[in-house]
């Protein structure tokens, strides 16, 4: 006797003309692959992955109660010995990250960082 539980359901129909193949063997060959008893491939289909968040994005970024994404002072870490009061003060201030009209980079810090 054959076996046809390696069939797909599609081919099961065109195989009718076998005498010992029967209704009931067709429907539990059927019963078998759509369980997933045949599927190779089972746990990658129903698997949903994690995105990893960028770390250096996330130190950089913090998202706000309106949404927008704000970031630290920068250029006052070092190398600026000989600076003025006056222009170390106008770098001492975080900002905003610019909208769509100036370079997206509100989409390129959403995809760094899908959970913020």
């Amino acid at each position: 006797m054959i076996s046809f539980t390696f069939l797909r359901p599609k081919l099961l129909a065109g195989l009718s003309f076998f005498t010992s193949f029967t209704p009931s063997a067709t429907s539990l060959v059927q019963k078998n692959i759509l369980q997933g008893g045949l599927s190779r491939n089972k746990s990658s289909s129903t698997k949903k992955y994690k995105i990893k968040t960028n770390k250096g994005a996330a130190a950089r970024w913090h998202k706000t109660k309106s949404g927008l994404f704000k970031h630290g002072a920068i250029g006052v870490n070092h190398g600026n010995s000989n600076w003025s009061n006056r222009i170390l003060a106008r770098t001492n201030r975080g900002g905003y990250a610019l909208g769509k009209g100036e370079g997206n980079h509100i989409g390129r810090i959403k995809k760094l960082m899908p959970y913020a």
